[in-house]
């Protein structure tokens, strides 16, 4: 009798599916549960704020009046945003660290090795934290560091949408 294997997640799929184009099985009929409660009512999760912090940067640039652009190319930036005074090139970065009395934010990229961002790289930093609180932070404040504590840099604290 065949045994029936149960996959939750879509990383078990995907793993089952590149292990069938391997062996050139047919997989086409393979595809995560879904789960009914989420289908029917989707809620907002900080678990996903790390994918959809570029998207809440630019919604809050573009509240704000402001032009926003988004590089075609990978860069070291995320967002292009049109000021008064020019254009800058902004890094988004989110946080759901929790340290002590404050939320820690790295500010370094984590590809391979850790590599910190310049002024000559990008102007500034917008940090969104856990609960969804904003900060614009110059990159001539922070360059070179790895990660900061957002306590310590309540000066650059955006107003709330709204």
């Amino acid at each position: 009798m065949a045994e029936v294997l149960d996959f939750h997640d879509s990383c078990d799929i995907d793993a089952l599916k590149g292990h069938a184009a391997r062996l050139g099985a047919e997989v086409g009929h393979l595809a995560p549960a879904a789960d009914p409660s989420t289908a029917q009512n989707p809620r907002p999760s900080i678990s996903h704020l790390d994918r959809a912090g570029s998207l809440l940067a630019a919604a809050w640039f573009s509240l704000s009046g402001l032009a926003v652009s988004w590089p075609l190319e990978p860069s070291r930036y995320d967002l292009l945003v049109g000021t008064p005074t020019g254009i800058r090139r902004v890094q988004v970065k989110t946080t759901t660290v929790w340290v002590g009395h404050t939320w820690k934010v790295y500010l370094s990229t984590s590809r391979r090795r850790r590599r910190t961002y310049s002024p000559e790289d990008i102007d500034d930093f917008f940090i969104i934290d856990g609960n969804l609180t904003n900060y614009l932070i110059p990159v001539a404040n922070v360059g070179g560091l790895h990660a900061i504590h957002l306590a310590a840099y309540e000066q650059y604290r955006l107003p709330q949408i709204g």
